[in-house]
Parts: C-alpha cells; structure tokens; sequence
C-alpha cells in the first residue's frame, strides 16, 4: 500500500508541468536517468540492473495497477518519451534500483511488447498474452513470468434491451447480430470462428471507433471490448448518448482461457537474469497485491500519468475505480490455482497451445508450456487473502 505522503508529491508534480515537462521533487525528466539517492541499496543492487524498465502494452490503466505500484514517490514524469521513472519500492522501502515504465498503443506504433524486446535490450520485461507470443517464437522467444491477470478482461457485450433472448455470446448468432471485433484480428477469434460460436458473417474487421459507432447502431450491433472499461464508459461516460447497461459475456467463459497480460522477458534472460527475477518477481507479488487491496493512491497517478502525456486518452478516477472493482468482481485478478498471485497453470498453458493448433495456422508441436512460461520465480506464499 502507498505511503499518504504519495499524494502530495503527485498533486505537486501534476502543478508543476512546464514547457511540457512534468517537474517532480526538484529534479527534471530524463529518458535516462541517474539512480536516485533512495535506490543507492536494496534487495535488488547487486542483482538487476540499475533501471528495470517495465514497457506496457497500453496506455495508463487500472488493468496496470501492479506496476505502477513499484514506482517510489521521488518519480520523474518524461512527457516527449511517454515514460515514467522513480525508485522501485518494496512496500515502503527501496528495492535498491529504480523501475521506469513506458507505454504501448500510439507511442510505440502499436508494436506488439515482444518485438519491443527485441529492438531495444533496455527493456527488461514487459506484457504479452501467452498464445499471442506463440507466434514470435521463431523470431523474438518470450517467456512468461508472472501473470498479472488471472482471467482476460476480453469479452463481447451487446444491448440487453434490444436483445432480451439474448443470455450468451453463442446467442447472438441466432439473433445474427453483427460483432464489431476491431481491425486486428487475433487468435480467440479463430477460435470463436473455429468452434462455430460466431460466423464470419457476423464478423467487422473494421475500425469501428467507439463508443460512436454501438451508439449509431441504437444497440443493433454487439461490440468486443474489455469488461474492465467499455461497460463504465456506455453507462457513465456516454450517459447522455447511451446512459444504459451493456451485457458482458467474457472469452474466458467459452473455453479460451488466456493469460492475458502476462509478464514476459526475453527467453535468453530467464536463465542470464535468474538473479534479478528470483528477487524481482515476488517484489512484484506484492506490489499487485498492495493495489488490488488499496488502489486508491495508485489510481490518481495513473489519471496524473494520462493527463501529463496528453495523448488523447481519456482515463478519471471513477473508471479506474470502477475498473478495479469489476476486476475482483469478475475475478479478472486473482490468486493461480495453486494459490499464489501471478502463477501459471501448466495444463491450462496446454490447453491454450492445443487451441492455437487446432484453429490457426501456426505450428505448435514444437512448443510446449515451458517454452511460453515459468514458475520458477513466483514466490508461492504470496497472494491475495480471503
């Protein structure tokens, strides 16, 4: 959990924004900054390098809470770079290096994080969904460390009102409503296609933005999105436009259990960065854990984060809040099955890798659980109570 002090500083740092530039603590950004005097020593001195640098997958969100709980009150906000960087923090006490974390989406060109890793070897880790990585392989091998999310937030959701037969996602194709899936295609839609739970009549591939588009529709169209975030925005943030509930029907649910989010190294450092990770991972434990419980710091320098980068994402509080609590209500983050945040279930890994070779392209007899994940850095004593 987050010192009280926290919100001071990042109230401070969000006045101070100059020439667009945030200021925090006296000291200016850097893309490359100096240890700071709080992480001269800890656990991880010795063992890490001096800046573990953390690339997001998106924007500042809630589904990130984890890792911006590392970052220490002394951080420095680089708006040109989109990056933010300050002591990594145990708790309260310095872990002995500092953690800078850059996001995904537009600033990266909406580059996947393993051929990130690859491009530039500053980056110690990032997130990555596990049977995307399958793909990537051959090129850019990632393995995963520890996962973040323990049920993807992915799902399908439509109109209620408009749909009253409607109780699944298999049930809109007898209604034969149109999904607006987005231009990307991935590898659940193959799935869904695959086992015949949606048509390809059904399919969009266009991109359709949101919330503009289901609002058009008068809700005669269901739309893929994140349960975390889009059902908030309809109801809430559209509230003059839309104003009204969707219904979710996550992917998880009809048999592709993603490891969404999951925290991925290049496959070389699970062995070259034992060190580090053995030390690193179940700090990370407990920084998910301290915001899962209590986000309510976290949450307002995640919306500070948004609001520096100015990069036309739209993130407040109340969603982020929201976010969280639709999170645990779904059980998007949990403990693994063995009990411990941030483990992999190896069947699960191998239902997934049988998934992806029975409906895509890609050939997986090669690829086994341990070649996607690993365990051997979870602390198994560590996850969330109750």
């Amino acid at each position: 959990m987050k010192k009280a002090q926290h919100t001071g500083l990042r109230t401070f740092a969000a006045i101070a924004a100059v020439g667009g530039v945030a200021l925090t603590a006296g000291c200016s950004s850097s893309s490359d900054p100096e240890p700071t005097e709080a992480a001269a020593s800890g656990v991880l001195t010795d063992v890490c390098p001096e800046t573990i640098v953390i690339q997001a997958d998106w924007e500042p969100e809630s589904e990130h809470g984890g890792i911006y709980e590392l970052v220490g009150d002394d951080y420095t906000i680089d708006t040109d770079n989109k990056s933010v960087t300050g002591t990594l923090m145990d708790g309260d006490e310095s872990a002995g290096v500092n953690v800078e974390i850059r996001i995904g989406g537009s600033s990266v060109g909406y580059q996947p994080v393993q051929s990130l890793l690859y491009q530039d070897d500053d980056i110690f880790m990032g997130y990555g969904r596990v049977t995307e990585t399958i793909p990537a392989v051959e090129s850019n091998p990632v393995v995963g460390v520890m996962s973040t999310l323990e049920v993807s937030p992915y799902s399908i959701y439509w109109d209620p009102e408009t749909y009253p037969e409607v109780e699944s996602i298999a049930d809109l194709k007898d209604e034969d409503v149109t999904i607006l899936m987005g231009s990307d295609q991935t590898v659940w839609q193959d799935y869904l296609l695959g086992t015949g739970v949606i048509t390809e009549s059904q399919v969009d591939q266009s991109d359709a933005p949101k919330p503009a588009s289901f609002i058009a529709a008068g809700g005669s169209v269901a739309e893929v999105g994140f349960a975390s975030a889009e059902p908030y925005m309809y109801e809430v943030e559209a509230a003059e436009e839309w104003g009204k509930p969707v219904e979710i029907g996550l992917i998880h649910d009809l048999g592709f259990a993603e490891y969404f989010q999951s925290m991925v190294v290049r496959q070389a450092d699970v062995t070259e960065q034992a060190d580090c990770l053995s030390e690193l991972i179940p700090i990370m434990q407990r920084a998910e854990v301290a915001y899962i419980e209590d986000p309510t710091e976290t949450n307002a320098f995640i919306v500070e984060l948004v609001d520096e980068y100015d990069t036309g994402w739209i993130y407040t509080e109340d969603l982020a809040e929201w976010s969280i609590e639709k999170q645990k209500e779904l059980g998007l983050v949990g403990n693994g099955s063995d009990g411990a945040l941030g483990s992999y279930d190896t069947a699960r890994v191998q239902e997934l890798i049988d998934l992806v070779g029975e409906y895509t392209e890609y050939d997986v007899t090669e690829i086994t659980p341990d070649t996607l994940v690993t365990n051997e850095f979870i602390d198994p004593s560590i996850g969330l109570q109750g």
